[in-house]
């Protein structure tokens, strides 16, 4: 029995001990209850006056989560402090997870019934790990919006490119067939540039989504700022000249050179250009100039257009921001033209800023680019234009398409260029037709019933040997994953829809070229 002079000192102890937040049991070396806490009663549902000298082990259980029983039954044997996250089941069978420390001890004077050889500490983290939990579940549910997200925007893509491809060959195929009525060039000019304007939107779109990811990589090569500012305006030159703009371009009469993506340099340039010619009201003036300042390329886009207010001013670079929500927006786009412009331009080790004195007063976007410190001996990326087209012989083509559409505009166009061709609409019959035809070019869609494009790919080359011949997928899919599979199933090149008509008839010109000589 302890002494009258122990009674204060226990008495204190026992307060203190009632009064922390954790549950604390003292066990004998058997492993038995020879006190615990008001936080333990609480936590285990324990009434003390059954639990003394008892095994704790009979009252409650605590497994880890491989259902592996804590070591309770003999404490005198500890070999140190143990510390472990466990599920606990109480005297009244609910469960709880607590992180459970065992602590041995001195015991008190020897014979003592009382007589400690461990602490047992639980601390519930029932809260935490149910927060825990519903943090793991909502991440896990971000993970799979976005991944739901990512292929929303990948078939959404596939889904507007394949009508564009058959609309875009059917223009191409009224600018060259020679009795085509004059008074009718205005509406093929208004239809070419709203799919170009629908073309460069799905790109735009996918573009941010791939910047997000990280997924975008920039193809450096030493380049001239004049002949990509050149490329951007000739590329936005249908819509300046449909809304009646005035458009003035200065560049230096001498070459700045970057290490940049001469194709991704093009497409800032001609989003700021596309932004000013929709947002100025038609007769308006555009002002794009080239330059350098210190080390850096300098490109401002000004315009006298509508402006933007102070307070969109410093989020105009932000994801769906638009200048002013109270316009028309038959010229609006989607509000990620210039989320695309900073994510490029930062990539590139630049900076973009945009300047207005406010509504109706015009706007200037700024571009600054870090110039190539080397003395620069390459010629500059050559204009990606159509070159001088004058087949040097027929080319067997066999075109691989489900969209009766899309395979008929582009057959008659390739006829007009004057190549053989031979239309078919599935996989199966593609290798048919492939065994009989021999082709020199196959264009494939990819997205075909039986068969897919990847699939008629592998057995062009595995089973009909068609080694020789060049496979060139035309799709609607893509994102990098499936310009992945295309080469690792042998195809030469893949182009997304809808490709422009110059792209596909050089590179058939190539193909007749050697050939002819």
């Amino acid at each position: 029995m302890p002494s009258k002079k122990d009674r204060p000192r226990r008495d204190w102890l026992r307060i203190a001990l009632d009064n922390i937040g954790d549950a604390v049991f003292a066990l004998s070396p058997a492993g038995c209850v020879t006190f615990l806490n008001a936080a333990a009663e609480r936590l285990t549902g324990i009434d003390p006056e059954v639990a003394r000298q008892r095994p704790l082990t009979e009252l409650i259980e605590l497994r880890d989560e491989a259902d592996r029983p804590f070591p309770l039954s003999d404490t005198g044997a500890l070999p140190g402090t143990i510390r472990r996250r466990l599920r606990l089941t109480a005297a009244d069978g609910s469960g709880k997870t607590v992180e459970a420390t065992l602590e041995p001890v001195l015991a008190t004077r020897p014979g003592s019934h009382d007589g400690a050889s461990a602490v047992l500490v639980l601390d519930d983290l029932t809260a935490r790990a149910q927060l825990e939990e519903e943090l793991s579940r909502r991440a896990e549910e971000l993970v799979a919006a976005d991944r739901r997200k990512d292929q929303f925007l990948a078939m959404l893509a596939h889904e507007l490119r394949n009508p564009l491809a058959p609309i875009r060959n059917a223009v191409e195929l009224m600018r060259q067939v020679e009795t085509f009525d004059p008074s009718f060039q205005p509406s093929r000019e208004m239809v070419e540039r709203q799919v170009k304007h629908l073309a460069r939107l799905v790109d735009d779109l996918l573009d941010v989504s791939r910047i997000t990811q990280g997924s975008i990589r920039l193809r450096k090569e030493p380049v001239s700022l004049g002949p990509v500012v050149e490329r951007a305006v000739e590329a936005t030159r249908p819509l300046i000249d449909s809304r009646g703009h005035e458009l003035t371009v200065s560049l230096p009469a001498s070459p700045i050179r970057l290490d940049a993506d001469p194709a991704r340099v093009e497409q800032v340039i001609a989003n700021l250009l596309n932004n000013a010619a929709k947002y100025t009201m038609p007769g308006g003036h555009i002002w794009v100039s080239a330059g350098t300042e210190g080390n850096d390329a300098v490109v401002r886009v000004r315009d006298n257009g509508i402006g933007v207010p102070p307070y969109v001013l410093g989020r105009v670079f932000e994801p769906f921001v638009q200048s002013d929500g109270s316009l028309a927006r038959t010229e609006g786009g989607l509000g990620i033209g210039l989320t695309l412009v900073r994510s490029l331009v930062d990539m590139h080790g630049g900076s973009v800023e945009a300047h207005s004195p406010g509504l109706g007063q015009g706007s200037e976007f700024v571009i600054r680019l870090p110039m190539r410190v080397a003395a620069a001996t390459a010629e500059p990326a050559a204009p990606h234009e159509a070159r001088p087209f004058a087949p040097a012989r027929p080319v067997r083509v066999l075109v691989v398409e489900d969209n009766v559409d899309a395979a008929e505009s582009l057959a008659t166009l390739l006829r007009i260029w004057g190549h053989e061709v031979r239309v078919v609409h599935d996989g199966r019959e593609a290798l048919d037709a492939a065994q009989d035809y021999q082709p020199e070019v196959v264009l494939l869609d990819i997205g075909l019933p039986g068969l897919d494009g990847y699939q008629v790919a592998e057995r062009l080359h595995d089973e009909v040997h068609l080694d020789d011949a060049l496979l060139v997928a035309m799709t609607g899919y893509g994102q990098p994953e499936d310009r992945r599979r295309s080469r690792a199933a042998g195809i030469h090149h893949h182009f997304v829809k809808p490709v422009e008509p110059f792209v596909l008839r050089n590179l058939l010109a190539e193909v007749a070229a050697p050939a002819a000589s």
